[in-house]
């Protein structure tokens, strides 16, 4: 008889205290509503990772986005507003806990002391109902530290690498099902379907399907037509590579992350 131990693998938040991790997190928005031509959005953040220690049960990590880049196939408009929008989130100081998941912003108020700055330095130059909307709405989040943590852990921020996924792991419950709300399709809800490969180690995301012959995406709002991703890992369980694609009617989105050095 073979042990349930045999079963369980831990796959463990193991950081590196000090150690700067540089990473590439981008987003790609392929819009094909003008069936003519489609519009491609690509923004890509240049982001350093610090691991400060823990204190009680939170691992402390330093977030710091050093660059932005906005590419299109078209022109951007308010290029500077997008790019303040990611930027307002640039410096964060993230407790975690021990399956990876966002739990707690350490300093919150600075950054609320930040976003003010840029605001009345952005009212030089701009105004209107549709700006001040735009202001509100990056308010809103940081009046809040759970609205903070929810934005932080969305997919097209931190979520492909806060993921929530650390922890002991029984192969024979695979997959793993949890809830997920899909920020840039109108809030659409899934269930996710997660594997876990102690050989890499490697994470397998799909999304769960109808049990009829059509085999669809179960969603509450935009009928989701693919949902594929991979999470892969080297030494110390240090993050590698991971994607996210998402496939619509007329909007695919590809969400990845990259170890640079």
């Amino acid at each position: 008889m073979i042990a349930l131990t045999h079963f369980i693998f831990d796959f463990a938040l193991d950081p590196v205290l000090d150690k700067i991790l540089f990473y590439r997190f981008r987003t790609t928005v392929t819009d094909f509503t003008n069936k003519k031509r489609a519009v491609e959005n690509v923004s890509t953040r240049d982001v350093e990772l610090v691991y400060l220690g823990k204190i009680r049960d939170l691992f402390y990590f330093d977030v710091f986005t050093s660059k932005v880049t906005l590419t299109s196939n078209q022109s951007i408009q308010n290029e500077r507003l997008l790019k303040e929008d990611i930027y307002a989130f640039g410096d964060i100081l993230l407790g975690v806990n021990d399956k990876g998941e966002i739990k707690k912003i350490k300093n919150l108020k600075e950054i609320q002391k930040r976003w003010a700055e840029t605001k009345a330095e952005l009212r030089k130059d701009h105004v209107g109902f549709e700006f001040e909307d735009f202001l509100s709405d990056i308010t809103e989040v940081l009046e809040d530290e759970e609205k903070t943590v929810y934005f932080l852990k969305t997919n097209a921020m931190f979520g492909l690498y806060f993921h929530g996924l650390f922890g002991k792991n029984d192969v024979q419950k695979m997959p793993i099902k949890r809830k997920s709300i899909l920020l840039d399709l109108d809030d659409t809800e899934i269930t996710e379907e997660i594997w876990i490969d102690k050989r890499g180690p490697q994470v397998s995301i799909g999304a769960q399907k109808s049990d009829d012959a059509n085999k669809k995406i179960i969603s509450n709002n935009v009928e989701i037509q693919g949902y594929q991703g991979t999470l892969t890992y080297g030494d110390e369980n240090q993050l590698i590579e991971s994607n996210l694609k998402i496939e619509t009617e007329h909007k695919n989105i590809k969400y990845s992350v990259i170890w640079v050095g």
